[in-house]
């Protein structure tokens, strides 16, 4: 099931019947009381089985006193410790719609006047206040796809770069999903193999896994192998993390998750004449850091990623009308846009990103920065429409800034962009 936390500020604990009309208001329909459960002490006042349009599983919403957390973030910690009481709620996933019930379950607790924030309990993420209401209950766009799952990285080296990791995701289990492992994956590597376990996480969303040690493609140049955990993990050299023993160790839950069904990328094929053994898609990830790679995005991510970045244009032209008062772009920052430039031979979307030269209300022009599967090459002119945007960048040296970062940032980046 997924199970979501919400802290809350205050000394008293929350009345149920105001959280319900909170949801109620905030969605505009109402929430239908299936049960009301006994309270089995003053620690857990209140207990209640609903259900809430959009999601038609069962939701138990219950009240205890706040519990003791771990690994919370600094920013919060302060807030976290004052917390006296918190709002749980459980529900198994509709595993055809994940992404919409865990959303539907999110919105419970963002509806909370006193909340501080949300744990969700399977991945270990927390949520602020402040991300809740511009990006998880986002009423156009949803929240991200990416709020399903987290990768996590595990390494017996204070420098992760000097050895290898086990990278694993945690959250797709309960979207009916295997989870997804890298095993001895080279440390310096590890920031493109989080990108493409994000990158396979999307896309089996939407599609189901493949079957077992089946290519799977996740870009046009860049394809992997899922291969069951316990195939990969039984020729694993002594040393490194992610054996049969190591999950024994690393987690008391029963049944142990990480025992579960789990699927490693791999190679496209196992290496050794004598002994077949997998091992970790160099092929892939030497593709993934290509600055002209593309890879594939599942539906959802695009429509949200699209919606984002036409809405926030604005924003954009703003910040070049204050570096560029000439009309011709500078240099310092620079734009990158990313728009569709054609399908692959499975109908698939070809993403692709532009240098941009100019830009207004109406779009702009930039040269490609890598050829397309149609035959235009790299520093092809190409103009594009707003309508046309799936996603944009500002960039000033290691600086990066998108749709899905806050106007703060943005700010940020101007203050330090050329005058």
């Amino acid at each position: 099931p997924a199970t979501l936390v919400g802290l809350l500020r205050g000394e008293s604990a929350p009345e149920p019947d105001r959280v319900l009309a909170a949801t109620a208001s905030f969605i505009g329909e109402q929430i239908d009381v299936l049960e009301l459960q006994p309270s089995p002490d003053e620690k857990r006042p209140w207990s209640l089985v609903v259900r809430i349009p959009g999601h038609e599983l069962p939701v138990v919403v219950g009240c205890e006193r706040t519990k003791r957390m771990d690994e919370v973030p600094p920013a919060l910690r302060e807030d976290v410790v004052a917390s006296r009481w918190s709002v749980v709620v459980e529900s198994l996933i509709d595993e055809a719609r994940p992404l919409v019930a865990w959303s539907r379950l999110a919105t419970i607790l963002g509806s909370i006047e006193d909340l501080v924030a949300v744990l969700d309990a399977a991945t270990g993420r927390w949520f602020d206040r402040e991300e809740m209401a511009r990006s998880v209950l986002d009423p156009d766009l949803g929240p991200p796809e990416d709020v399903l799952w987290r990768v996590q990285a595990v390494s017996d080296r204070e420098d992760v770069e000097s050895g290898t990791a086990w990278l694993h995701t945690r959250g797709l289990l309960r979207c009916g999903l295997p989870e997804l492992e890298l095993l001895e994956f080279p440390g310096t590597h590890l920031e493109a193999g989080v990108r493409l376990l994000d990158a396979a996480a999307g896309l089996l969303l939407e599609d189901g896994p493949p079957p077992p040690e089946v290519p799977y493609a996740l870009g046009p140049d860049a394809s992997v192998t899922l291969v069951p955990w316990a195939e990969v993990a039984a020729t694993l050299d002594r040393e490194s993390l992610g054996s049969d023993e190591d999950r024994a160790a690393l987690s008391q839950e029963t049944p142990n998750p990480l025992r579960a069904r789990r699927a490693v990328l791999c190679d496209l094929e196992p290496r050794g004449s004598f002994r077949k053994i997998w091992t970790w898609p160099r092929s892939a990830i030497e593709a993934l850091e290509r600055p002209e790679v593309a890879i594939y995005r599942s539906d959802t991510a695009t429509v949200r990623s699209s919606g984002l970045a036409r809405r926030r244009w604005p924003e954009v032209l703003s910040v070049l009308d204050r570096t560029s008062p000439s009309g011709e772009l500078a240099d310092d920052p620079v734009l990158l846009v990313g728009i569709p430039v054609g399908t692959d031979p499975e109908g698939r979307i070809e993403h692709g990103w532009l240098q941009v030269s100019r830009a207004d209300d109406a779009g702009g022009s930039g040269l490609l920065l890598r050829p397309t599967l149609d035959g235009r090459t790299a520093g092809t002119v190409v103009d594009f429409s707003t309508d046309q945007l799936d996603g944009w960048r500002l960039v000033r040296g290691d600086v990066a800034i998108g749709p899905d970062d806050d106007s703060s940032d943005l700010e940020t980046l101007l203050g330090r962009a050329r005058p």
